[in-house]
């Protein structure tokens, strides 16, 4: 009889369990991320594939977004007669259906270089020209040697209306030890960006669920793409704005900053860490 009452539990709870991801699964948006085109003219032909790849993993980390897997999306290009290569914006959407995602992304690569970095050119040259080189050679070991910087055209486009939600160009730019590091990083700073403008358009908001000393209680977590070491600004409402007689909106003002240091599913730990102000149980949280 206890035997049969475990297994009755157990069925409960894993029933539970499957409903449970089924709702979280069901909450976040998909994205189907096209391969970009290179039209910057830098004459390497993995120049798209790695600020594509960038892309996925950064929209990815999010958390409150799904991508569709590149090799379900390598074989619906496939047999819509595409070789992974950039794919024709006015037949992107469509396939962006086929794939079943809520989102398509399309874009090209507009621009892309390396050059030497100013910075480690410039310990270089002074150090030559005071006799130093050997000082200037271990100041320069501390400094990338190189430069990179990528420019990324891309639009977003919801799958069920064909509505363009933003169409925007994006820049990044990081050093690097070598050519590849400096391109890569290069690479994920732009993803990083496209990320700032994916945050407007389904923006994390939180509230302060509670203080302990210096731990701070948020009432979102990793479900909501919260990251640990993410700096948050803490608003507070003040007043009302009425228009017509109607409450339309709240007037709010910067309280503080508070970083994220522990993420779990439904909630986060954050810390003052020195940039604490006044912040308040109860004040809304804002990513920067």
């Amino acid at each position: 009889m206890i035997i049969n009452f475990m297994r009755k539990i157990f069925a409960v709870m894993s029933a539970l369990a499957i409903l449970c991801s089924l709702n979280c699964a069901a909450a976040k948006k998909s994205v189907a991320v096209m391969p970009l085109e290179n039209v910057s003219g830098y004459d390497e032909e993995k120049v798209a594939e790695i600020m594509t790849e960038q892309l996925i993993v950064a929209i990815h980390s999010v958390g409150t977004y799904t991508v569709v897997e590149r090799t379900q999306m390598g074989a619906i290009l496939r047999e819509q007669g595409f070789q992974n290569i950039a794919v024709d914006p006015d037949k992107a959407v469509e396939l962006g259906k086929l794939s079943g995602a809520d989102y398509t992304l399309v874009g090209k690569v507009t621009m892309a270089f390396i050059e030497q970095n100013p910075t480690a050119t410039a310990i270089s040259t002074i150090g030559s020209a005071l006799g130093l080189g050997g000082i200037s050679e271990t100041a320069g070991g501390f400094v990338n040697k190189f430069k990179g910087r990528i420019g990324l055209e891309y639009r977003l486009v919801d799958n069920k209306t064909g509505e363009i939600i933003t169409a925007k160009i994006v820049e990044g730019n990081k050093s690097g030890s070598s050519v590849a590091s400096a391109f890569h990083n290069a690479c994920k700073n732009a993803a990083d960006n496209f990320l700032k403008d994916l945050d407007n358009i389904n923006p994390f908001r939180a509230r302060i669920a509670e203080i302990d000393g210096s731990n701070i209680y948020i009432d979102k977590g990793s479900e909501s793409g919260l990251r640990p070491g993410e700096i948050l600004i803490v608003v507070r409402e003040t007043e009302p704005v009425i228009v017509n007689g109607k409450v339309v909106a709240m007037k709010q003002s910067e309280v503080g900053k508070i970083k994220v240091v522990e993420v779990s599913s439904d909630y986060a730990v954050c810390k003052t860490d020195g940039f604490f102000d006044d912040v308040k149980k109860g004040d809304i949280v804002k990513r920067s």
